[in-house]
């Protein structure tokens, strides 16, 4: 398949009636749901799979991915109105949306906040576009050895950076890859951990364990905490619309700059928007003239460099995780179990017999980006009343949602214990600081790592650990791994040699 017919067949595969209603659907409920803070993506994903599952190709990648692509454009409704962070992109964002909106400028922070975010979105897509023809062959070049070894990559680095302890989310990675191993194996037929139980012949089921791990877990802190997302008066959110739109047109290259920084944030596993906000408001108060004495007074500025460079930054985390299997962020080990879910597979097919898929995920960045900024700038009143819903009503409705999902996947109850397990499992790991994402990777990854490395075995037997792509791979990731505690330890070091007078 050419890149121009891969092109048309993923427009043409968007702009399928059913892709549209779709995206609409994703984007409506990643600007209510989303914008909640505690909430987030992650929930919102974990909710769709199941009805994912039942959808056409296309339909299922535009519902799934449209809500992961836009809820950067969500979280910043809370984060200026409410100075309350939507989502861990979006903390930057209070820095100088909040003192706007004190100030009565709420309209104008968010026009400019919703402007930049599409224009950062479409950038992203862009880069995306012209990595193509880069990665292409590069992802050709490897085989079954090569891929072995990103995928223990992949699950190493969202272990590694997924939370302030390293060895925590490596060792969650490692379960979710043991867990991945029950059921019976596919080249032997032998069963494995199934103790004589049938239901474990077929292995856990991914639909399940999401919705345990990520939307039970919420609906249990939201239930304790005991009220409504919000309680701020909401204000005038109609004066100053025109003036936010122009404003990011005006910065039109600090969109360029910050797009960039979000995008090699993105490019780099396991950052995520963790940190691509605060590197581009960084950037941009080094930068912007007179940055020093307004940022964080309520300076647009501020505001347009950091939604430009989250939005930008899917673009860029898509990179990795298309070509080599490597989630650019903890959402994408979401979304990438979505796409395996719906039987595409990242890596050497999405870029050959696949390429159109890809393509479908350009159109959609670019045409969710700019249709959510043009639905944010006109109903931002009604999405921000949803921070507003009481928990009472909030809770057993997501909870319905996930029970339903749950079951509607296979139709066995099973899957709804299995569903209350991990829920269970995903609050205590919440509430004693233990990454989740990294046991759903591990699980997503576990059948592909078996699959490489049973293939490797029977072409080369145990000589594969060698080759010299198999032995760059391991080097990279020790280097990703134990090259920043290896400069801490170094720097301290220094430190305390005592300098000679």
């Amino acid at each position: 398949m050419s890149m121009l017919d891969a092109a048309v067949q993923g427009l043409i595969g968007i702009l399928q009636w059913k892709s549209i209603a779709m995206m609409l659907i994703g984007i409506t409920i990643s600007c209510t749901l989303v914008a909640m803070p505690g909430i987030g993506s992650k929930t919102a994903i974990a909710l769709l799979l199941p009805f994912a599952f039942g959808l056409e190709k296309y339909a299922a990648i535009a519902l799934i991915v449209s809500v992961w692509a836009v809820s950067n454009t969500a979280n910043s409704i809370t984060s200026i109105l409410f100075s309350v962070p939507g989502g861990s992109g979006s903390q930057a964002t209070i820095l100088d949306g909040y003192p706007m909106a004190q100030r009565g400028e709420a309209a104008r922070a968010l026009s400019a906040a919703f402007t930049a975010s599409a224009m950062g979105g479409v950038f992203g897509a862009l880069v995306l576009l012209a990595a193509i023809p880069v990665v292409k062959p590069l992802v050709l070049l490897l085989g079954p050895p090569e891929f072995f070894a990103l995928v223990m990559l992949g699950v190493a680095m969202v272990g590694a950076l997924s939370g302030r302890s390293p060895r925590k989310g490596i060792a969650v990675g490692a379960l979710g890859l043991l867990i991945a191993m029950i059921g019976v194996h596919r080249i032997t037929g032998m069963p494995r951990y199934t103790f004589d139980v049938l239901y474990f012949f077929d292995g856990i089921p991914l639909i399940p364990v999401t919705i345990g791990l990520f939307a039970i877990p919420e609906i249990l802190f939201l239930v304790t905490r005991g009220s409504t997302v919000s309680s701020v008066e909401l204000g005038d959110l109609s004066a100053g619309r025109r003036q936010g739109i122009a404003d990011a047109f005006q910065n039109w290259w600090l969109v360029i700059r910050a797009s960039l920084v979000g995008v090699w944030v993105g490019i780099i596993p396991g950052l995520g928007s963790s940190v691509a906000d605060w590197f581009a408001y960084g950037y941009a108060r080094q930068t912007c003239p007179g940055a020093s004495e307004t940022f964080g007074k309520g300076d647009v500025r501020g505001v347009i460099a950091v939604d430009a460079a989250t939005n930008a930054k899917e673009g860029g985390s898509l990179i990795p995780t298309l070509a080599f299997g490597i989630p650019g962020s903890s959402t994408l080990a979401l979304i990438f179990g979505g796409l395996v879910v719906v039987g595409v597979t990242p890596g050497r097919e999405i870029l050959t017999t696949q390429l159109d898929v890809t393509f479908s995920l350009i159109w959609l960045l670019i045409i969710s980006s700019v249709l959510t900024s043009v639905l944010c700038l006109i109903f931002v009143r009604q999405f921000a009343m949803a921070t507003r819903l009481r928990h009472t009503l909030l809770a057993p409705t997501i909870l319905s949602m996930s029970v339903i999902g749950a079951f509607a996947a296979s139709n066995r109850l099973e899957d709804v214990g299995v569903m209350l397990v991990f829920g269970v499992l995903g609050y205590v790991m919440r509430l004693t600081g233990w990454p989740r994402p990294p046991l759903l990777l591990g699980l997503v990854l576990g059948p592909l790592a078996e699959r490489y490395m049973w293939t490797s075995y029977q072409l080369y037997e145990g000589w594969f650990l060698l080759r010299p792509g198999v032995l760059i791979i391991f080097a990279l990731s020790f280097v990703a791994l134990a090259g920043p505690r290896l400069i801490v330890r170094w720097r301290r070091g220094r430190a305390a040699v005592p300098r000679a007078s």
